[in-house]
């Protein structure tokens, strides 16, 4: 592998001269950078990162850390990380939690190893994880979830606003008796989206029944385990169901399918954050879009002028607004 120093010989420079070229720290004339940067492509000379990094104190790397890589709502959001972070010459470092804690924390030691300049957290939802964040000592934004009363750094939707619309839209087509599957209320946007439903019941003048709200995960499984649960606690069944997403969404309207109950014949099915596998399952799925793409490139855009403002400190917070999307799974009921 070529070093500086073979370049400097085969160019017949010094190396300071070569050194200076390649950093771009001193001035050269135009003649001995033409020939150093010929020699440069003759030698397939590739600098040294490390070495590159340790001088310019910067590693032109962000590291973003997510609970599921599994979860259709992370592809897109990801992608406007990327496209944005490869727009203004920055590598990415992925990492995925699978939802454990021990992992995220193993990450975050990765992450100050690397020396990266800066992180973007879609996984932080309680105090205790932002203080391990905050050891660090690196730039951080949070994405999509934030602890209860955060103040700085964070780009998100509104998700109380979701599930209101999710009702809204619901009683505005005739559904009164609508039942609420949670997702983990250990997690800060379904505490957000719940909160949202009860607000949405309350401005409609509806009574939400404490016998059909059922706490679980943002999966497909969870929302398949409450819809049997319901059918064996319940007497009187729900008009329309409000899933916490569309992952919980999916498990309900399998769930009710094969307990030979119809959607939304039978019971209307709301979801939340529309995935792109919405608009093709087994009932094309009403729900409330979600500017994922946008968070990811907004986020990372934020971070990027946080790191160029090198000493400067900064905080604000982005919150994007959703919008209903009508398909098949609700209809509006007849007097």
């Amino acid at each position: 592998m070529a070093t500086m120093k073979d370049i400097a010989k085969k160019a017949n420079v010094a190396l300071s001269t070569v050194s200076a070229v390649i950093n771009q720290s001193a001035y050269v004339s135009p003649e001995l950078t033409n020939r150093i940067k010929q020699v440069i492509e003759e030698l397939n000379y590739k600098p040294n990162a490390v070495a590159r990094s340790l001088k310019k104190k910067s590693t032109n790397t962000i590291g973003i850390i997510v609970t599921d890589i599994l979860n259709p709502y992370y592809p897109a959001m990801i992608k406007g990380m990327d496209d944005i972070a490869i727009h203004n010459n920055f590598n990415v470092i992925l990492c995925n939690t699978s939802n454990e804690h021990t992992r995220f924390l193993t990450y975050l030691e990765l992450m100050v190893e690397k020396q990266v300049d800066g992180l973007l957290l879609a996984n932080v939802s309680n105090s205790e994880d932002l203080k391990e964040v905050e050891k660090t000592g690196l730039k951080y934004v949070l994405v999509n979830r934030k602890p209860p009363s955060y103040d700085k750094n964070f780009v998100g939707i509104n998700n109380p606003l979701t599930s209101e619309l999710a009702v809204n839209h619901l009683a505005e087509q005739g559904y009164k008796r609508i039942a609420y599957f949670a997702g983990d209320p250990e997690v800060s946007t379904a505490r957000e989206r719940k909160a949202g439903y009860f607000i949405g019941m309350s401005q409609n003048g509806l009574e939400a029944d404490p016998a059909l709200i059922f706490d679980g995960d943002y999966s497909s499984e969870s929302g398949y385990a409450n819809v049997k649960k319901m059918l064996n606690k319940v007497k009187q069944l729900p008009e329309a169901i409000c899933a916490a997403s569309d992952l919980v969404a999916f498990g309900v309207i399998k769930g009710l399918k094969d307990s030979g109950i119809r959607v939304p014949e039978d019971i209307a099915v709301m979801g939340n954050d529309n995935n792109s596998f919405s608009e093709n399952f087994i009932v094309p799925l009403s729900t409330v879009d979600h500017p994922t793409y946008e968070m990811g490139r907004l986020s990372t855009e934020f971070l990027l002028e946080m790191i160029n403002e090198k000493n400067e400190t900064r905080s604000r917070q982005i919150t994007l607004i959703p919008s209903l999307v009508i398909r098949e799974s609700c209809y509006t009921k007849k007097a």
